[in-house]
């Protein structure tokens, strides 16, 4: 699949020497490049000769005398496992995976009596030691032979792909092309460019180079966070996200978007059913739901029991060893990779940088592995099961761009990693009995920037309690929290139904609560003043007011609060709503009325960007906003923007990239609207997409 075309071209027959044809084209065509080939070959040699070694030692009926016999022997073995086992998969990919299995366990045995006769120096006594031996080195051979492949993702995912089109051959062609959307999370267009200019991203790049895509600009109005952006890109309204948390004073209720509860609460709040996905399509790895009937890793609806019967699907990629086996050395790799990293860094001495731990180790393995793998395997099912809408968020490079920068080497890395998935749904769209079109964009952009407390030395709550009654009870929720509800998402998946991946899940329950404590729920006895912070913005709740306060009345009972806040070097500005009901920007060079028409200088808005008057309008109209609204401060020489969360990569207010995501789409696939402003404008755009695309019948 190419950004603007389909599939190729059906088989001239549906009999079964077409089916097999196909069956070899696909194998031909998802092969490893020539050096992984290579390297594959010599790696599998040498696992070839450790498990013939173990095999003898734990079996007193097999017999190697001497190194070369033993090399000889692994040689013919790894020859006849590998022809076979090709020829299995040629054959049998329709069948129940225990028949190629059951299958090739004959062929071990008979492996074992041919070197036993052939080879100079071996020998094999007894039928026990022939069966027992098959069985060893069956299991030790699938080992080795996935620790040999384990990151080559083409083979890992082409093994899927042979089995759908098994499953699916000869199936009616559907008229209609479908979309694709991919959304890489928090990735800037900036940051893009840069990525395609360097040939990380090959796959992206290839779109643009040689098939004809093109790569659009769009604003994220404030708040520039997932969920206020995918809410406005999937259900078409955003209204009352006021940014990743927020505090709600008539439930006295703090709002967390990760948290199941909450993020089916906005769902409910946006949703009119007229959704992206409402066309019976499918939501993968989202915060909300798009009114997709098929929603997996989605966290609006993985409270939701058994809303629809594909929770199997999980199960079924997670159960054999061979899976679970990939999974586990790809993410026990990735640990380690991170805590060599987080050394560097630390080695170094580069700056801004934060502390990551064991736990931030596992949490990366997660996101960048775990979710991205099942993630692109959900995706394949669907295309072949023919949705005519797919929208799926990979977030591996947000997650590590928020610890480690999002220009830093970590972070690119998780970007290629990505680009890799993009081409296996690439390669995966040519066989499926839908055409699909192409569409990448991201949700917002981010910023690096050392945190409030690192440069300050005491987190933002801390600041604002100094400035008030000391009788005053003030709560912050600074906590870095927007990655933590990955695990939840694949434990909850897990959790659906009977089967070993529901085991699983009960053995991680911890994965299954929620953060936060208050978010969710209300609070029975609710601070003086909640302090909810999204990135480089926070919002200041004054609890007892059930209204938003004015600017006179918070300067009538805390005096010192406005003025000391706004001179503060970590926040850029300030705003409050005026007695008059209009927005007030305070910062340290004056203030600044919203609504008036003429603007004085100096501008306390002027190191936020020319659209920053535009953005802050917006943000104040919506519901459950702060009584204060922050912005961190920019640095004007370096372009870093404070967080006021415990990241030194932020999002969710004003600076920097973070809000200047793209669309990268078919040039088949026009801007009706002009370059979209705001994620409601790139809803209705995909829409309008939609139905150019019901117009369109491929023959």
């Amino acid at each position: 699949m190419t950004p603007g075309v389909g599939r190729q071209s059906a088989p001239p027959n549906h009999g079964p020497v077409a089916r097999y044809r196909l069956q070899a084209h696909l194998m031909w065509e998802w092969r490893p490049v020539r050096l992984a080939l290579l390297r594959r070959a010599l790696l599998s040699y040498m696992g070839a000769c450790l498990a013939l070694a173990i095999t003898t030692f734990v079996l007193p009926g097999l017999r190697i005398d001497g190194a070369g016999a033993l090399l000889l022997a692994a040689l013919l073995v790894l020859a006849l496992d590998s022809s076979s086992d090709i020829v299995l998969q040629w054959l049998f990919v329709a069948w129940p995976i225990f028949v190629a299995q059951t299958l090739g366990l004959v062929v071990q045995v008979l492996a074992i009596i041919a070197v036993g006769r052939v080879v100079p120096g071996v020998s094999v006594e007894g039928t026990a030691t022939v069966v027992w031996g098959a069985v060893l080195l069956t299991i030790l051979n699938t080992l080795f032979a996935e620790l040999v492949a384990v990151s080559d993702d083409d083979s890992y995912y082409g093994v899927l792909v042979r089995r759908l089109v098994a499953r699916n051959f000869g199936r009616t062609r559907e008229p209609t092309p479908g979309l694709l959307v991919v959304q890489i999370d928090g990735l800037s267009l900036p940051v893009l460019n840069h990525v395609m200019r360097g040939g990380r991203v090959p796959v992206l790049s290839g779109l643009v180079r040689d098939d004809g895509a093109t790569i659009y600009p769009w604003t994220a109005l404030l708040p520039p966070t997932t969920p206020a952006s995918q809410a406005g890109i999937l259900h078409g309204r955003n209204d009352g996200i006021a940014g990743f948390r927020w505090y709600e004073k008539s439930s006295n209720r703090l709002m967390v978007a990760n948290h199941p509860d909450d993020a089916a609460e906005i769902v409910r709040r946006v949703s009119d059913g007229s959704g992206l996905l409402a066309d019976n399509g499918a939501s993968i790895g989202n915060l909300v739901t798009g009114d997709a009937p098929r929603s997996y890793l989605t966290m609006a609806t993985i409270g939701a029991g058994k809303p629809h019967d594909d929770g199997r699907r999980l199960r079924g990629f997670l159960a054999t060893s061979v899976n679970y086996l990939r999974l586990l050395v790809l993410m026990v790799g990735e640990m380690v990779k991170e805590l060599y990293q987080a050394e560097r860094q630390r080695g170094r001495s580069v700056e801004p940088r934060m502390p990551r731990g064991l736990q931030y180790a596992v949490e990366r393995a997660v996101t960048n592995i775990a979710l991205r793998t099942v993630s692109t395997a959900f995706v394949i099912e669907e295309m072949f099961r023919g949705a005519p809408t797919i929208y799926v968020d990979y977030t591996g490079y947000d997650a590590i761009a928020h610890h480690c920068g999002p220009e830093r080497a970590e972070a690119i890395d998780a970007l290629a990693g990505i680009d890799r998935a993009i081409g296996s749904l690439v390669k995966a769209a040519r066989n499926t009995s839908r055409a699909y079109r192409l569409v990448v964009l991201s949700d917002h952009g981010q910023c690096l920037g050392a945190t409030f407390s690192q440069v300050h030395g005491q987190p933002l709550e801390a600041v604002i309690a100094a400035l008030l009654p000391g009788n005053m009870t003030v709560v912050g929720t600074t906590d870095s929290v927007e990655s933590a509800g990955i695990g939840r998402r694949i434990a909850a998946e897990l959790n659906r139904g009977a089967g070993p991946g529901s085991l699983l899940a009960r053995l991680l329950p911890g994965a299954l609560r929620p953060f936060g404590g208050a978010a969710g729920q209300a609070a029975s006895t609710p601070p003086d003043v909640v302090v909810a912070s999204s990135g480089s913005l926070a919002h200041v709740y004054f609890t007892s007011q059930p209204d938003r306060m004015t600017d006179i009345a918070i300067e009538k009972r805390f005096p010192r609060l406005i003025e000391g806040l706004a001179r503060h070097p970590g926040i850029g500005a300030l705003i409050v709503r005026s007695a008059s009901g209009t927005p007030l920007v305070v910062g340290p060079q004056g203030r600044l009325d919203l609504a008036a028409a003429h603007r004085e200088d100096p501008d306390p808005l002027g190191a936020y960007g020319p659209r920053a008057a535009e953005n802050l309008l917006h943000l104040d109209g919506l519901s459950n906003v702060g009584d204060l609204i922050l912005l961190g401060a920019v640095d004007r020489v370096s372009d870093e923007v404070t967080g006021f969360e415990e990241l030194i990569g932020s999002h969710g207010g004003l600076g920097g990239w973070q809000a200047e995501p793209f669309i990268l789409c078919p040039v088949t696939l026009p801007l009706t609207e002009g370059l979209p402003i705001g994620a409601p404008a790139v809803y209705r755009q995909l829409k309008a997409w939609q139905a150019q695309l019901e117009g369109i019948h491929d023959d």
